[in-house]
C-alpha cells in the first residue's frame, strides 16, 4: 500500500555488512533495512518501508544494492542523498537517488545481478582483510577453478547449490558470465552475473571451487554437482565476509559494461 500522493524513489546504496545481522529487519540486533528506514523516516517525517533487490546475509557487503520506497515528503533526490548520508552510520552510504515510476519495485523489476566473492591467497592472514576476503592460503589451482566455471554458464537447475530454506518455486536460473581475476597481490576475485541466485548459491560455488582448487575433489567436480541436483554433493558454504553484491540490472543484460 502506498501513501496518497506519494512518490516512488529508487536508491543505490553501499554498505559494510560486518556489524549488521543481514539486510532484513529483525526484532533484535541491527540490520541494514532497519537502519536505512530509521534514517529516511527522520528525513521524510513519516514511517518508511524500504524494498530491496534482495536480502543479504549477516556479514555480506554491497557495493550497489538497489532499494525503493514511497514517500509523501517533498524531499528532492539530492536532499535524500545528502541528508540520508548525514544521518546514516559510516558503514552505510546512499550513492544515488532518483524518482522512479510508481510500478518500479527494486526486487521484482530487476533483470539480473552481479555478485563478487573475494579470496585472500597469501600464506599469512592480513588483519586488515579479515572482514573483507576469505583467507584461503596459497597453492590453489586457480586455472582449474576457472575451468569449472564454464559449467555454470547458461540456463539450468541449480538445486544442488542452494541451501535449504530458499523461498523460490523454481531452482532454474540463467548464468551469463563467471570468471576469476587477480586484483591486488594475493587477492582473487570470483565474479558471477546471472538472472538471479538461490540462497547461499554464490557462497556454495565459492566453497566448492576452493576444494577443487585444493585438489580435494575431482577436476571436473562442479559439473558433477550440478548434474546430481543434490546439495549434499556440493562443498561447504564459504564465509559471508568475502561476498559482495556488486550490481543490479534493470535492463536485459547485454555485457560487462551494463550499468545498474
Amino acid at each position: 500500500m502506498t501513501l496518497d500522493g506519494a512518490r516512488n524513489f529508487k536508491l543505490t546504496i553501499a554498505y559494510d555488512g560486518t556489524l549488521f545481522l543481514g539486510w532484513q529487519r529483525q526484532a533484535i540486533g541491527p540490520t541494514i533495512q532497519q537502519t536505512l528506514e530509521d534514517a529516511l523516516a527522520k528525513l521524510c517525517g513519516h514511517e518508511i518501508t524500504v524494498f530491496a533487490s534482495g536480502r543479504t546475509d549477516t556479514g555480506v557487503h554491497a557495493q550497489a544494492q538497489v532499494v525503493n520506497f514511497f514517500t509523501s515528503s517533498s524531499r528532492t533526490p539530492s536532499e535524500l542523498v545528502k541528508g540520508g548520508n548525514a544521518i546514516l552510520p559510516k558503514t552505510i552510504a546512499i550513492l544515488s537517488a532518483q524518482e522512479a515510476p510508481e510500478d518500479f519495485n527494486a526486487r521484482y523489476s530487476a533483470k539480473g545481478k552481479t555478485y563478487a566473492y573475494y579470496y585472500y591467497a597469501a600464506k599469512i592472514r592480513d588483519p586488515l582483510l579479515i572482514t573483507r576476503a576469505w583467507h584461503v592460503g596459497p597453492n590453489l589451482d586457480w586455472a582449474l577453478m576457472e575451468e569449472n566455471l564454464s559449467h555454470l554458464i547458461g540456463s539450468r537447475d541449480f538445486k544442488s547449490l542452494a541451501s535449504k530454506g530458499s523461498e523460490t518455486k523454481s531452482t532454474i536460473r540463467t548464468i551469463w558470465q563467471a570468471h576469476i581475476t587477480s586484483r591486488e597481490e594475493n587477492i582473487k576475485k570470483l565474479t558471477i552475473t546471472g538472472s538471479g541466485f538461490l540462497r547461499h548459491m554464490v557462497r556454495t560455488i565459492a566453497g566448492t571451487l576452493h576444494l577443487i582448487g585444493r585438489k580435494r575433489l575431482s577436476p571436473d567436480y562442479l559439473n558433477l554437482v550440478l548434474d546430481s541436483l543434490d546439495r549434499a554433493k556440493a562443498g561447504p558454504v564459504a564465509p559471508p565476509h568475502g561476498l559482495y553484491l556488486e550490481k543490479v540490472f534493470y535492463q536485459p543484460f547485454s555485457g560487462q559494461n551494463d550499468a545498474p
